[in-house]
């Protein structure tokens, strides 16, 4: 029973110690995105990966309302084939690069979730999106490595183990869900409320 109270303690302190203006920043940046039409692509590695999957479900469904355009959220970790097409005939560490090049906007965000900080094929796409004037976003555990001082924004969850690590973003994500949700829900009633007069 111990270890599961020393879990959920170590959980909550992290949770506690995420910076919210750093949070903020990535919201607004988030916002801004959305309420110019830009699109938000999501990336990491291994669990991080299906965070990224779930993250970017989650942002394109369920943030639906009637009467407001819909945010734009892509995975960059679903399409396996040109996945392995890009490991296969290049090198790992171009698998989210190679396929923003084909798609990223200026003003587009793109989104990474490393626990290390140093995941070299999030560093790429993140480099690449800079090229092409997109705003970077990163959800980070331990010290942030070197995606901390790359991106736009970030927010940091310093963990105490592995788990805990792929634990924090997907609290965030959720997290960053339900804002932008009421974000989509409340130009949904200004566009309704226009209508009216």
């Amino acid at each position: 029973m111990e270890p599961i109270i020393t879990y959920f303690a170590q959980l909550e302190q992290m949770v506690r110690d995420i910076s919210l203006p750093d949070l903020q920043n990535v919201l607004h940046l988030l916002e801004e995105a959305y309420h110019n039409g830009h699109r938000v692509f999501v990336m990491g590695n291994g669990g991080s990966a299906a965070t990224a999957s779930h993250f970017a479900l989650d942002l394109a469904k369920n943030t639906i309302m009637p009467g407001a355009p819909r945010l734009k959220a892509i995975s960059l970790t679903d399409h396996v084939p040109l996945i392995t097409a890009w490991s296969n005939d290049t090198a790992y560490e171009h698998i989210f690069a190679e396929q923003l090049a084909n798609l990223v906007e200026p003003g587009d965000i793109v989104l990474g979730i490393s626990a290390s900080g140093n995941s070299l094929n999030v560093i790429n796409a993140i480099r690449l999106a800079k090229q092409y004037r997109a705003y970077t976003v990163a959800l980070l555990g331990v010290k942030g490595g070197k995606i901390k001082d790359m991106v736009h924004a970030y927010v940091l969850a310093t963990d105490e183990n592995h788990e805990q690590g792929e634990d924090a973003p997907m609290i965030l994500a959720h997290l960053i869900t339900r804002h932008m949700r009421e974000v989509v829900r409340y130009y949904a009633q200004t566009m309704a409320l226009a209508a009216t007069n």
